[in-house]
């Protein structure tokens, strides 16, 4: 069986967690010539489109109002160290402002880099989302090279988390189960997902969300893959699930539709056949991954 690397999935760094807690050698990798560095505004990456470039050498933070502490180390490749930071300053003319989602359609990087970009975009949300301690309301700063947020009240230590997401293969025999959304474009299905819960494992997630949404009981579960998601900061775990029958009850408030598609036409829609009515998530999603790990076995 093919190995699945999902979009996001793939991340050639020594992420330097010993070397973090060393600010003069942080420092010093800031300044170095060959450093790296991955320029954020929320959701939006910052391009040199003319270039086809999203890495920018310091020459280019020269340009903004940037407190060095602000800039997150995300690691070294090829004695290459990669940073990133958040840019909210008007841009040069020769830099642009492009969706995350449309980027990862731009082929600007090679594919097993792209799980850079996802590690700089999640965290650079989180800090963006916890400038206060969320245990007494104070102030915070950052610390350990990006890694963590220090309360200047409390004193509380705050680390950067992602939130797990079930997604999951549900197959009845020949069949897996695809469904679409709420807020779903009229024709898109997928695989159903959900966020874990506290105190429930994975395996439980998967069977609980599969049975609240849909109404069908999920017996055998195995994991097959994973997906970091940058929008903003999530784990999607790819399950697969034996569906006890094909049965369906769903829930009006989370599924608008949900069907039993038939191997063959899974095969004929990853092809791009578009007669059926309905499309499937495109390459950079691992449902599509986990489509295609069902109909290669």
């Amino acid at each position: 069986m093919k190995k699945l690397f999902p979009y996001f999935s793939q991340n050639p760094l020594d992420r330097l967690d010993q070397t973090r807690r060393d600010t003069l050698t942080v420092g010093q990798l800031k300044a170095a010539p060959s450093s790296l560095f991955l320029l954020f505004d929320g959701a939006d990456i910052i391009l040199d489109e003319q270039e086809k470039q999203c890495f920018f050498t310091k020459e280019c933070l020269e340009a903004f109002q940037i407190n060095q502490e602000d800039i997150v180390l995300l690691g070294s490749v090829k004695d290459i160290t990669y940073f990133a930071v958040t840019i909210k300053e008007k841009l040069p003319q020769h830099l642009s402002k492009v969706s995350l989602r449309s980027f990862v359609h731009c082929d600007y990087i090679e594919e097993n880099k792209l799980g850079i970009i996802a590690q700089g975009a999640s965290v650079l949300n989180w800090h963006s989302l916890h400038q206060f301690c969320p245990k007494c309301g104070g102030a915070t700063l950052v610390g350990h090279a990006g890694w963590r947020r220090d309360c200047l009240t409390c004193k509380r230590t705050h680390f950067p988390r992602v939130d797990p997401v079930v997604i999951m293969l549900v197959t009845y025999e020949d069949f897996c189960l695809l469904g679409r959304g709420v807020h779903f474009a009229q024709d898109r299905y997928s695989c159903l997902a959900g966020y874990v819960e506290s105190g429930e494992t994975l395996e439980d997630a998967a069977r609980r969300e599969l049975f609240e949404e849909a109404g069908v009981i999920g017996l055998d579960a195995t994991y097959i893959s994973s997906q970091p998601w940058p929008f903003p900061s999530t784990l999607m775990v790819g399950i697969h699930l034996v569906a006890q029958s094909q049965k369906l009850t769903l829930d009006p408030k989370e599924i608008a539709d949900a069907k039993w598609v038939h191997k063959d036409d899974v095969k004929r829609m990853l092809a791009g056949d578009e007669g059926f009515g309905m499309s499937i998530p495109d390459k950079i999603a691992i449902a599509r991954n986990l489509l295609e790990f069902w109909v290669q076995a």
